[in-house]
């Protein structure tokens, strides 16, 4: 029971330093592993909705790092962290070339991730069930235009 809030903890304390790293490369490594914590989250929440009950505290859990991370994401994509920064990243050139159209983006996932919150604290199954599609969504919309497509 206390892995998953240990694994939860650690990954927003990655999340909160990425700004403060240095070089183009290692943004793109903390961003990636930012993403990778995300993904872990996401996974969370869907594990937890599969099944005879759903695994309230863990999505609970799994929502707060989410929305940690809709804030952290702000800090994610400095200036020298594309392709130029010689670390292998799916960023798209669009990041910065379009950056009203990303933050917009951004904004979207922030605003659904706080949406998917309330309804995990209100253990309310079929919202959360209704949220997470939309969340999703918005991370879906953010790739499709910001991201190379990849395994």
């Amino acid at each position: 029971m206390f892995r998953p809030l240990a694994l939860v903890l650690g990954g927003a304390a990655m999340l909160a330093s990425a700004p403060l790293l240095a070089s183009g490369a290692d943004a793109v490594r903390s961003r990636i592993a930012a993403y990778r914590e995300l993904g872990a989250s996401f996974k969370t929440v869907n594990d937890g909705l599969r099944g005879p009950e759903p695994q309230a505290m863990l999505i609970q859990i799994a929502a707060r790092q989410i929305v940690n991370a809709s804030r952290a994401q702000y800090g994610l994509f400095p200036a020298g962290s594309g392709a130029e920064s010689g670390a292998r990243t799916r960023a798209k050139p669009e990041v910065w070339a379009q950056a009203a159209r990303f933050k917009a983006a951004q904004d979207a996932f922030s605003v659904e991730a706080l949406a998917f919150q309330r309804a995990a604290m209100a253990n309310n199954v079929p919202a959360i069930r209704t949220e997470a599609r939309k969340l999703g969504a918005t991370c879906k919309g953010c790739h499709d235009t910001f991201r190379v497509p990849g395994d």
